[in-house]
């Protein structure tokens, strides 16, 4: 038999014999729902492969511990407030070995003992797969020390995360708010009974909840039976031999339908057409609802527009991610401000809005900056606990006056913590980490962001993060990849044409520099270094100093 080394999930519903004696057509079917609309698309959207179900459980295998544990934290998030499921997960990298259609060895035996070990809603994971995530999920896990765990015979480090109430109130707000749109995604229905068919249509439906959940103006559950009033996007895949067929169709809140297309491709070229038809669907989908909601929206005087339905326009506004789409959104948050002065939401996005918009010199924002932005952050202090965006803005304008870094790592920490899949905080963390010096943090997050926020408004900024952090890490090779790659996306993004000015003039390509810099200022004309620097230097740290250095080179004005 041959052994091969993976990362095995194992989860265990809590007091579920308790939940049948009690109600065991109400748990089943809410088991089935659970294993239809969050569990088996999870799964799939992260490379996962249940290898084992026990009714109450399961045994997943991964190739990637790091996928492991988003898949793991993910489920748990989708769970939070759910009336009668409730799951324990354990993480393990180890040995395993297959057999008929069990698996065995090290990997499960630990795995299942890590889950026993988990506190309910919780996850535990050793210490071999912490040592394997990234900056954007270490944050998440607390170090429980050395344990014996039974039937194991070494001691363990183990780490543990534990759900906080945070995530199931931001969706329970969200889940009943009127100013959001809202989608009900039908899991993707396939008649054909074959293994890699059905893993197929759960990765879709997966990919799909991941890709639209980006979109800040909208909220999106799987659900098999839809709610009433909801946008519905049903998908059906049929299989023949190896040919493959995808239906889909996108209906509006009154039932009528509003798109539909047929995507054909071939089963052994799954995984390939699986990432270009989610992309397909989801672009789709959200040009037509963008579309649909804002026309609603523009039929709503101001003067009768709730503040949720102003915040909700700012989000849509600024889609373009160009200054004119910042300028407009922010005025749309201080709307929202206007109607409720406690809008978490609204205060978080402004402050971050215009904090971005001075630093990548977008002469747009100095009025927000110059007349609001401290009013803002001396009246929002008291909601920071509330919005993970508000209190990163708030620690990041703090840092600002007084360069201590300190609460804002707390901030980031804070966020990833609670919502580590979430696309909006890995995306505020992610340039908060850069902005105040710490490149490396910063890039795991733009990396993870770039993967699950395709669809929100700062993944075309994003690639300039990226970029920009590669030049403060000394990967110039990467930052030169990175911003030409985001070019195509966007000719008026300036932060592209900084890195390639910097990147190219530290890797001694001073032509290049120079008229990548000329294209920088058309862009941004009377910015120096000093007066970039007096805005954001970077926490004055090595990496910022070396990405000034290439812009001096480049021509770029002390």
């Amino acid at each position: 038999m041959q052994r091969k080394l993976v990362a095995v999930l194992a989860a265990d519903i809590v007091g579920y014999s308790a939940l049948i004696g009690v109600d065991q057509g109400g748990t089943l079917a809410a088991l089935r729902s659970f294993r239809t609309e969050i569990f088996g698309p999870t799964v799939a959207g992260h490379h996962g492969k249940i290898v084992k179900s026990m009714g109450d459980g399961w045994l997943v295998e991964f190739g990637s511990a790091a996928e492991a544990v988003n898949c793991a934290v993910l489920i748990q998030d989708r769970l939070a407030g759910h009336p009668l499921i409730v799951l324990r997960i354990g993480v393990h990298i180890g040995d395993v070995v297959h057999e008929d259609e069990d698996i065995f060895g090290d990997g499960v035996n630990v795995a299942a003992r890590l889950e026993a070990w988990a506190k309910p809603g919780g996850i535990a994971i050793s210490d071999a797969v912490y040592s394997s995530l990234d900056g954007t999920l270490t944050p998440s896990f607390d170090d429980a020390g050395l344990q014996t765990l039974k039937n194991i015979a070494r001691s363990l480090r183990i780490w543990t995360k534990t759900m906080t109430s945070f995530v199931a109130i931001v969706q329970t707000e969200r889940g009943f708010s009127t100013g959001y749109s809202h989608l009900s995604i039908v899991p993707v229905a396939t008649s054909d009974d074959r293994a890699d068919v059905q893993e197929l249509a759960d990765g879709l439906t997966g990919d799909l909840d991941e890709m639209l959940a980006a979109a800040r103006w909208l909220v999106v559950a799987v659900r098999e039976q839809p709610r009433p009033n909801d946008y519905v996007l049903k998908i059906a895949l049929r299989a023949r031999g190896d040919r493959l067929r995808l239906e889909a169709r996108l209906f509006d809140p009154m039932g009528k339908q509003i798109w539909a297309t047929k995507l054909d491709g071939d089963l052994a070229d799954s995984f390939d057409w699986q990432d270009t038809t989610s992309e397909t669907v989801s672009l789709e989908v959200l040009t037509r609802m963008l579309d649909a909601e804002s026309d609603r929206l523009a039929c709503i005087p101001l003067a009768k527009r709730t503040a949720e339905e102003c915040l909700v326009q700012g989000f849509m506004q600024i889609r373009s991610g160009d200054e004119r789409g910042m300028e407009d959104s922010i005025s749309s948050y201080m709307l929202a401000l206007e109607k409720d002065p406690q809008c978490a939401d609204a205060y978080g996005e402004a402050i971050w809005w215009t904090y971005a918009g001075m630093t990548v010199g977008w002469e747009r924002a100095r009025p927000f900056y110059e007349n609001y932005f401290q009013d803002w952050v001396t009246r929002s202090r008291h909601l920071t606990a509330q919005n993970s965006v508000l209190d990163i803005g708030v620690a990041l304008a703090d840092f600002h006056s007084n360069s201590d870094v300190t609460p804002v790592r707390n901030a980031i920490s804070g966020a990833l913590r609670r919502s580590a899949s979430d696309a909006n905080v890995l995306s505020m963390s992610a340039w908060a980490s850069l902005w105040c010096g710490e490149a490396a943090t910063a890039f795991d997050c733009f990396r993870k962001f770039e993967r699950v926020g395709k669809y929100h408004p700062f993944w075309v900024a994003s690639k300039g993060g990226s970029a920009t952090a590669s030049v403060q890490l000394g990967d110039d090779a990467r930052a030169i990849s990175d911003a030409t790659e985001g070019l195509q996306f966007s000719n008026t993004y300036p932060t592209f044409f900084a890195v390639l000015a910097s990147a190219y003039a530290l890797s001694g390509q001073l032509k290049s520099a120079k008229e990548a810099l000329v294209k920088y200022r058309e862009l941004v004309p009377d910015r120096t270094i000093s007066s970039w620097k007096e805005m954001n230097d970077y926490g004055g740290s090595a990496g910022g100093r070396r990405y000034f250095e290439g812009l001096r080179k480049a021509g770029l004005p002390e």
